[in-house]
């Protein structure tokens, strides 16, 4: 984690910050551009996927988002490998909200805009965070088209993506009283899902057609 006040699009989205020598060796490496990494803890056998943010980063060092620590099951100080890698561009994404709470979110339209700005790639088991009127939202990464990338990645810049949701954990059914019928109400309930257009960032535009429940090499050896 980067010290000194929290930077919302570094700890709540899905990019990394380098050290200047990082961006020296990969432009004599002549890689491809979106930047992608593949992210390894070797010692957990965990892995995930980012983009690279800045390249300020003090030399040896990597500053991570803290969910992505999580992710790899690294403390600070650990070591970390990093690849440059190319990803397919996503065509599907199935999300899960890991609380209830976000269905009190009255426009996730445009919260999910706004944090999705801030990711590159997302890689099925991600569980990434995003933080709204002062509260931190955890998101959970089910499923990925067309996941032939190891573990399911996924780059999410310059591509139409289609989203779904499963129910939050812990949502239930609302219980229907035996001899009533009532219309359900048009509040409350999951998003519906909708298409990504990305042009440049993750999220253009989530349009939601309706609010209804449903279930359905460049460096290594960093140190966080």
């Amino acid at each position: 984690m980067l010290p000194g006040p929290e930077r919302e699009n570094v700890n709540h989205g899905g990019k990394v910050i380098m050290p200047s020598s990082a961006l020296d060796k990969l432009t004599r490496l002549h890689i491809t551009y979106p930047m992608l990494f593949e992210l390894i803890n070797g010692a957990a056998d965990k892995m995930t996927h980012g983009g690279v943010l800045e390249f300020i980063a003090e030399e040896g060092k990597i500053y991570l988002p803290y969910w992505m620590m999580q992710t790899l099951s690294l403390d600070p100080g650990d070591l970390v490998q990093i690849l440059s890698t190319d990803l397919p561009s996503g065509a599907f994404i199935k999300l899960q909200a890991q609380s209830v709470s976000f269905m009190d979110i009255s426009d996730p339209k445009a919260v999910l805009e706004n944090a999705f700005r801030n990711f590159s790639c997302l890689t099925k088991g991600d569980v990434f965070t995003f933080a709204y009127n002062d509260q931190i939202y955890e998101m959970a990464v089910l499923e990925t088209k067309p996941g032939t990338a190891k573990n399911g990645a996924i780059s999410v810049i310059e591509t139409d993506l289609e989203v779904d949701f499963a129910p939050p954990v812990g949502y239930e059914e609302p219980k229907r009283v035996s001899g009533t019928s009532t219309p359900r109400s048009g509040t409350g309930g999951l998003p519906a899902g909708g298409m990504v257009h990305s042009a440049g960032t993750m999220a253009q535009a989530i349009n939601y057609a309706s609010i209804a429940p449903q279930s359905s090499t460049a460096a290594a050896g960093a140190k966080a």
